[in-house]
């Protein structure tokens, strides 16, 4: 939501990450209740055609163009402009209707838990039935900006907990958060970002700006690479003697 509503500012968002070139990216759609409750100058209301226009821009570019939709009505509209994943938010984790219409779609969803307990997550998971559907994801989240509520160890225990993959969505104001996650193994990163102009966007302290988003993208995609498969095996020593000294 930090194009907050401008879309030459949107643009600003698309053009960054086309450069900086992540997986996907998600635009937020909020209900009309929350638009029509903002202050003037404030909503970040944008139209169908603009995000028509965004989508086929972000597919062009080879990225995948994600919603986090929160209105089940909106989910035949943003299939047919061909939306690769959706995202649920953590206040609609008991919305049934409008997981019911994402998952039908046999598109990638994210649920955000947000606040919830570990009993909450068993509810929500119990509510689909006898099986999970293999088009779901859970995300560990934190809506706090103390580092130890950030607990990353929740990622693996929920993967083991719930026996579904658990995504990480960071909302912590230190990029190293999103570092350390990658050895827990999620199935995927969420982060903020926001633009350079000077003011408040609607996520702002836990946005990394549009200026950083290639370097903290190219350092994710390196450190991932040390994760390794976790196996160990017998290996020659190659790192060179270092020893040049003389006697």
């Amino acid at each position: 939501m930090n194009h907050m509503g401008d879309e030459a500012y949107a643009d600003e968002y698309l053009k960054a990450l086309e450069t900086a070139r992540p997986d996907g990216l998600t635009f937020q759609v909020r209900e009309k209740a929350y638009y029509e409750k903002q202050k003037q100058g404030e909503s970040p209301f944008l139209s169908d055609d603009y995000y028509r226009a965004a989508a086929r821009r972000t597919q062009k570019a080879g990225i995948k163009f994600g919603v986090a939709v929160c209105e089940a009505d909106r989910v035949p509209f943003f299939e047919e402009i061909g939306t690769g994943f959706y995202k649920i938010l953590s206040k609609d984790i008991g919305n049934a209707e409008l997981v019911a219409a994402v998952l039908k779609t046999s598109k990638p969803v994210y649920v955000s838990t947000g606040t919830s307990s570990e009993e909450d997550i068993e509810t929500f998971l119990a509510g689909l039935g006898a099986s999970v559907p293999s088009n779901l994801s859970l995300i560990h989240t934190q809506l706090s900006y103390e580092d130890a509520d950030t607990n990353l160890r929740a990622i693996a225990r929920l993967q083991g907990h719930c026996n579904v993959p658990v995504a990480f969505g960071s909302h912590s104001t230190d990029v190293n958060a999103l570092y350390a996650s990658l050895g827990f193994s999620p199935s995927a990163l969420f982060f903020y970002v926001k633009g350079e102009r000077p003011i408040k966007h609607k996520d702002e302290a836990h946005a990394i700006t549009l200026s950083q988003c290639s370097a903290v993208i190219t350092e994710i995609r390196r450190l991932e690479t040390m994760m390794g498969d976790g196996i160990k095996k017998k290996m020659e020593n190659s790192i060179p003697d270092q020893h040049h000294g003389k006697k």
